[in-house]
């Protein structure tokens, strides 16, 4: 049994890729709850722009702090933590790894949880906010109910505003772009210089969809092929192929230009 400030959970795990170590909570919670914990990661930013947001498909926050981790009551060092509402499910991405490669019969279900994902989007595009983070990880689909949880707004910015960081390997050319570029910056000018030339909205998350959706239909990633995913799954409708090339246009002026629209063109398969 481990023990964080006034919250117990039985086990933990680490998921590669992230900062944190994750948890769900016995209590207080009842399983409904789940808490991320780091030693040097403070998650004070994660709550307070989940603040702003009130959408089913975006965990609520709870608490957020520092305190001492006990294990079977030894102590072992003190964590920041957040404590956040608990999506059940899985990663989307290790979801078709498991099931396999989606084949006809499967399309139906592939549109509807990529659908899934772009009703979170839009309210978060609304409200004038990228997520700038979408990875597999993030994208939690409950195949039961055919819903996907957008999780972990750690690096969330208001649009307009510098990234705070990336995952290159799901990350929009624009967001490669910034980072390259605050890469030699030191100040305030150097900022303003960066948000001159470049400029992260939500074509940016949109992008970053295309690649895990191109995941999911091919079982390779885009960067390794750049062919069109009929052509490596023979069962995608050409329709779902032109959206996905559509989502992985380098140009954001030429990318499928919003969350609402990608629902339109979805409901158009």
């Amino acid at each position: 049994m481990y023990k964080l400030g006034k919250y117990q959970f039985e086990s933990f795990k680490y998921r590669p890729g992230h900062r944190a170590n994750y948890a769900i909570l016995s209590k207080p919670g009842g399983r409904e709850w789940g808490m991320k914990y780091s030693p040097t990661y403070s998650y004070s930013s994660e709550h307070d722009v989940l603040k702003k947001f009130s959408h089913s498909q975006i965990p609520k926050r709870y608490d957020c702090g520092r305190g001492e981790l006990f294990e079977n009551d030894k102590l072992v060092l003190k964590e920041h933590y957040i404590v956040l509402q608990h999506f059940e499910g899985e990663d989307i991405v290790e979801y078709y790894k498991q099931k396999g490669i989606p084949d006809s019969d499967e399309m139906g279900n592939v549109v509807k949880y990529i659908a899934s994902v772009a009703e979170p989007l839009q309210y978060l595009h609304s409200k004038g906010y990228a997520h700038t983070d979408i990875k597999p990880g993030h994208l939690i689909l409950h195949p039961d109910t055919g819903i996907v949880g957008l999780i972990d707004l750690e690096l969330t910015i208001k649009i307009g505003e510098l990234i705070r960081g990336v995952t290159k390997e799901y990350a929009s050319p624009e967001q490669k772009q910034m980072n390259n570029l605050l890469k030699d910056v030191t100040d305030s000018k150097g900022e303003k210089a960066v948000l001159s030339q470049v400029r992260v909205d939500g074509r940016a998350d949109l992008y970053s969809i295309g690649l895990i959706l191109y995941e999911v239909l091919t079982g390779k990633l885009w960067a390794e092929t750049n062919q069109p995913p009929i052509e490596i799954n023979k069962m995608v409708p050409q329709k779902l192929s032109e959206i996905v090339l559509g989502l992985l246009e380098e140009d954001t002026s030429n990318r499928i230009p919003s969350a609402e629209k990608l629902r339109e063109e979805f409901a158009g398969l």
